[in-house]
């Protein structure tokens, strides 16, 4: 199965659409760390201002990646977790990346392979840290819960665990998901809420529900406080209440931070 990312603007911290996030744990040392058996870096020179991902078991393939969002990916974590030495050709400079390998494995043992060719080509070195920070709860509201219980039902063939879609016109943001988790302790985040949540208000969004299983989602709401918005578009905070019966609290918790220490323009293939 191919799982599809799209990054489609400038800034790490409004990427929107799926994306999975939660900080990769380390190897042990005793492990040899996996590697693509064939693997090319190079410079995109085509000006697109999106960029793309292609994902499956043993192959990765990006085209008009900025290294930022190339560790986004692999270390699946989302943009207000990345900080440290990140110079400006981080994100201005585009790269292609097309890299397989025969072991085919998992989609996460593929991201450990991506996590080697960063830290071989790039020069990458992190660390982590985990420092108390603005986060958002996530509760059920007062009333109880307005979502149904759902499965996933597939809106495009060859991608059997994408179910539903994220998207509006301008400033008005939708989210339609059938049999979405709440939250979802693997780190994959294309079918968690919580974590859908996060990367729209720029914060982590700690799952305090208590909710399990799948839900349908119908979720519509005003991205920017602008004058063009629809005056019938509620925030996102008021649409999470009044449409799904859930409730966002602003509070400080644990936050994972991925600390870039070095980086380098990247080596030849």
């Amino acid at each position: 199965m191919t799982k599809r990312f799209l990054f489609a603007r400038a800034g790490v911290a409004v990427l929107c659409g799926p994306l999975i996030v939660g900080v990769g744990r380390a190897q042990s040392p005793a492990a040899a760390a996996p590697q693509f058996e064939v693997a090319s870096v190079k410079v995109s020179k085509s000006g697109v201002p999106a960029g793309n991902v292609q994902l499956t078991p043993g192959r990765f393939r990006g085209t008009d990646l900025a290294l930022q969002w190339l560790i986004l990916v692999a270390y699946k974590i989302r943009g207000f977790q990345l900080s440290g030495d990140l110079p400006g050709w981080t994100l201005s400079e585009r790269y292609n990346v097309d890299a397989k390998t025969e072991d085919a494995g998992s989609d996460d043992r593929t991201l450990l392979m991506l996590q080697q060719l960063l830290e071989d080509r790039f020069q990458l070195r992190i660390h982590r840290e985990t420092r108390e920070g603005p986060v958002y709860f996530l509760t059920v509201g007062k009333n109880g819960i307005k979502m149904q219980p759902g499965i996933c039902v597939p809106a495009v063939a060859d991608l059997p665990n994408e179910c539903g879609r994220f998207g509006g016109d301008g400033p008005d943001a939708t989210l339609d998901w059938r049999g979405v988790s709440i939250s979802a302790p693997s780190g994959v985040a294309y079918r968690s809420l919580a974590a859908q949540l996060s990367g729209n208000l720029g914060r982590p969004v700690i799952d305090k529900t208590g909710l399990t299983g799948g839900f349908d989602v119908h979720l519509r709401w005003t991205r920017d406080q602008d004058a063009t918005a629809d005056a019938t578009a509620p925030s996102l905070f008021t649409a999470v209440e009044e449409q799904l019966g859930l409730k966002l609290e602003s509070g400080k918790g644990p936050v994972e931070y991925l600390v870039v220490d070095h980086v380098e323009k990247p080596s030849g293939n």
